[in-house]
């Protein structure tokens, strides 16, 4: 593959590594996948990098830029494998992080569990000093009591990592800067994360939450991204790694994990979800649609309106009781709002107490994996499942490097499934397949009746390794009529990469009435922010080349909880805004809260600024690389769809060799290298310009 010059992106999941190459000139992309190596992230990635350089003959100094997304901060939460963190708090608020906000998240729940606190109590560390939320210093800071505190952890409890988080440091962040900078003079070994600079907002226990949060996966995250760099450039790539964040932009990785790794969280579902709405907006006559992404461990819905996911300003992670909000650690950081399933090629199946089948959400991971994979598994999985249903190729999974063990997933689903009920083993396999379609189905109803959608005026974009193989299952549950397959579909993340722009999201507490803004305080807090996203993108953007998006927390007075709502691009800042910030509000209270605000003075409680470089959807244009002569029927394959019909002989396609505008009836197996696209009956497919698949459900949703 010859190319002046050519972009490579580099997804990590829990099971497998996705590589994607495109070639700037042409358009053509590449794909590949191996798996994971959750000892060390770094290995995977850069054998991820080389496998797909060798294989198309692209050398690593043809590589303009690399964009990487990443597991390795969510992981270490969530297997509690972060540094041994220690917390500076002001006096009286040692306890905060175990208090949180003093609610359940279950109140019927008798023997209700939270998420252990990241800092035990025993290093958790108070200091004299005091400031009110408008950031007037009530008790000067003790500086006599910083250094022997810090001693304190670092001597006795050996800390790797420190999180200042003092009362009100959103407002006067000098007491924090200032303990900061006495722990960097005398421990510059110690990594620091600051509430102001992580997390800059009201609201203690969150903002707390989030800056231990930051502190715990710091020292991890550094020393992955350093190792993941050093890699690169023995390689000889010419650039340091790009980085996905939670929000669905991308920044610089070594910039990200000193200032806020926090903000690495789930950057490889935001990456997916950004992938799904490159491909509304380019692929769908009506830009709106359910991506479904779904891997070998979860599956995670995101909802696409008019071409763009939602993003909230707050996220959860490490739940105690999984998928319930309020039992995990909170985040005050931009996210694309993600519904995330336990559900994924990996999930075990198996039989309850009731003698009921049911499956997931615990996970064979990427080791030993399914039973299938011969790794020493044992326990059924949906991957075995989908094996014995025939919709996949035992001898074609990842293109024919790896070689899947039918007898081996059989004797999995028969010990531990078909005679503990009594069946056969195909109908505990398509047991299998049916329990987790609507597993996840019913998540998505319960998802969409919470955002006011109706999922029937959707389309459904399916990628992810597992994805294609269960769209067919699942659309029709809920009422779907057509399901978008992406060219590339079991690799969508990394390609979210390529399409999703350079940008960072910052925020300023501003408390003032509506009717009482300083527009003058706030043009000043903006263009702090535009500098401050300025310099953090400066090694991936040409200076000028950015733009600021700018929006406000506001509320009625005396509610607790705000609504974000944008400034329209090219208003001034200034009183005219006022009445326009007003009429907005009123739109998006009613959006969130079902009615109408009281009639109550109304206050901004925040200010928020995304720094981006716009990417036009036409800078990344995807094209099938030519695969050579052949018809695009690879034979037939015996696939089981229901206890009734039992195996029936059923076309295999190579996805590589179907032409544009070809139009084919269901039933039927479509695969590519990373993953197979399940037609079910009553379906019809066509093939787009772009090598896109899409299934018609009309005649499968009337049935």
């Amino acid at each position: 593959m010859s190319q002046p010059s050519c972009r490579l992106s580099i997804d990590v999941g829990g099971t497998f590594t996705d590589v994607v190459l495109l070639d700037e000139a042409t358009g053509a992309v590449r794909f590949a996948k191996v798996s994971s190596t959750p000892a060390d992230p770094s290995t995977g990635s850069l054998n991820a990098a080389e496998t797909i350089l060798a294989s198309h003959g692209a050398t690593p100094e043809s590589v303009s830029d690399l964009i990487h997304a990443t597991t390795v901060a969510t992981n270490a939460v969530l297997e509690g494998a972060g540094a041994c963190t220690g917390l500076i708090t002001t006096r009286g608020f040692r306890d905060t992080l175990e208090m949180r906000r003093e609610g359940r998240y279950d109140i019927y729940d008798l023997n209700i569990q939270m998420p252990p606190p990241l800092v035990p109590r025993s290093r958790r560390m108070e200091i004299d000093e005091r400031i009110t939320f408008d950031g007037v210093v009530l008790t000067p800071l003790d500086e006599d009591q910083i250094l022997s505190v810090i001693t304190i952890l670092v001597e006795e409890h050996k800390i790797d990592a420190l999180a200042i988080c003092l009362l009100h440091g959103y407002a006067h962040p000098e007491h924090e800067a200032r303990v900061a900078e006495i722990t960097a003079r005398h421990f510059p070994e110690l990594t620091i994360s600051v509430s102001h600079d992580v997390a800059g907002e009201i609201r203690e226990f969150e903002r707390i939450s989030t800056t231990v949060v930051d502190a715990y996966v710091k020292p991890l995250a550094q020393r992955y991204i350093t190792r993941l760099a050093d890699g690169l450039r023995a390689l000889d790539m010419p650039r340091d790694p790009a980085i996905m964040l939670s929000h669905g932009g991308v920044g610089p990785a070594k910039e990200v994990v000193q200032r806020f790794p926090v903000r690495m969280i789930e950057s490889g579902p935001a990456a997916g979800a950004i992938a799904a709405a490159y491909f509304a907006r380019t692929a769908l006559s009506q830009p709106n649609a359910l991506a479904f992404d779904m891997g070998g461990t979860t599956a995670k819905i995101s909802v696409i309106q008019n071409g763009e996911p939602s993003v909230a300003n707050e996220y959860e992670v490490g739940h105690a009781h999984r998928f319930k909000s309020g039992s995990g650690y909170p985040l005050q950081i931009s996210a694309i709002e993600l519904l995330e399933i336990g559900a994924g090629g990996g999930s075990i199946a198996y039989v309850n107490d009731l003698g009921l089948l049911k499956v997931g959400p615990r996970s064979a991971g990427a080791d030993p994996g399914p039973a299938c994979y011969g790794r020493g598994g044992e326990l059924p999985t949906v991957t075995d499942a989908d094996l014995v249903l025939g919709y996949l190729d035992a001898g074609y999974f990842l293109g024919g490097d790896m070689t899947l063990d039918v007898d081996l997933a059989r004797k999995a689903i028969q010990d531990h499934l078909a005679v503990p009920l009594n069946m056969s083993i195909e109908q505990a396999a398509h047991g299998v397949h049916e329990v987790v379609n609507e597993h996840m189905a019913a998540a998505t109803r319960a998802h969409a009746a919470e955002k006011g959608i109706d999922l029937r005026q959707f389309a459904m974009i399916a990628f992810g390794g597992a994805g294609p193989v269960h769209a067919a299952g699942m659309a029709p549950k809920l009422g779907l009529r057509q399901v978008l397959y992406p060219f590339g579909a079991g690799v969508a993340s990394a390609i979210g990469c390529l399409t999703a722009p350079a940008a960072v999201d910052l925020v300023a507490a501003y408390f003032s009435p509506l009717d009482g803004v300083d527009w003058s305080v706030v043009e000043g807090e903006c263009s702090r922010m535009k500098a401050s996203g300025e310099r953090i993108l400066s090694s991936i953007t040409a200076p000028g080349t950015n733009v600021m998006r700018l929006s406000v927390d506001m509320r009625c007075k005396g509610q607790g909880y705000s609504v974000t709502v944008s400034i329209p691009e090219g208003e001034t800042l200034g009183g005219p805004l006022a009445n326009i910030l007003r009429d907005a509000f009123t739109s998006a209270y009613g959006a969130v809260h079902g009615h109408q605000p009281p009639n109550v003075p109304l206050e901004i409680v925040a200010l928020r600024a995304r720094v981006e470089h716009p990417k036009r959807d036409d800078e990344v244009t995807l094209k099938s690389a030519p695969t050579g002569p052949g018809t695009a029927l690879k034979g037939s394959r015996k696939m089981y769809f229901n206890a009734d019909q039992g195996y029936a002989d059923t076309p295999v396609y190579d996805r590589y060799k179907l032409s544009s505008g070809a139009r084919f009836e269901g039933p039927a197996i479509i695969e590519e290298r990373e993953t197979s696209i399940l037609i079910g009956p009553d379906t019809g497919f066509w093939v787009d310009e772009n090598a896109n698949l899409i299934a018609e459900l009309s005649k499968a949703a009337e049935r």
